[in-house]
């Protein structure tokens, strides 16, 4: 378990696709691959770890940073932990997900978060055996249209 690398984009792009896919995500790859490459180069933004075996990427855990109000402190988003399936059942996410713990706590995350798809009971069983603990939320998303020109922080509080 190690931080990814620019060199490995296209395997890390690989397995974060094959897990997007499992979830019906259809995000396109290539913009898929900009996201990982932005996060590889600004690692202020979050971190990218992968799980090696005989060399080859074979797991990725990815974390996002944010600073929510209700924690008043920086804390880690871990968008997607992914093992590829045949790979799976030898404690690779778990590694994965203790590294990825340990690696943003060393960045100064007081907190992570993450989803878990209400179906999926083997990562659920996997995040309260770590520690994690579900809240009584739901997680709801809108799409916004792009804007022509970047607003000013004084322009949207007015409207």
């Amino acid at each position: 378990m190690r931080l990814a690398t620019e060199a490995e984009l296209e395997a890390v792009t690989a397995l974060l696709v094959a897990q997007l896919r499992e979830h019906r995500v259809q995000t396109p790859e290539a913009k898929i691959a900009s996201a990982i490459q932005g996060l590889l180069r600004r690692p202020e933004r979050g971190r990218i770890l992968v799980a090696l075996e005989g060399g080859r990427p074979v797991g990725v855990a990815a974390f996002s940073f944010a600073w929510p109000l209700e924690y008043a402190d920086r804390s880690a988003w871990l968008e997607e932990l992914y093992v590829e399936p045949a790979a799976r059942g030898r404690g690779i996410g778990t590694r994965l997900l203790r590294a990825a713990l340990r690696v943003a706590a060393e960045a100064g995350a007081t907190v992570v978060d993450l989803e878990v798809e209400a179906d999926h009971q083997r990562a659920a069983r996997l995040y309260a055996r770590e520690g994690f603990r579900s809240l009584a939320r739901t997680h709801w998303v809108r799409t916004l249209e792009p804007v022509d020109e970047p607003r000013t922080p004084a322009q949207s509080a007015t409207g």
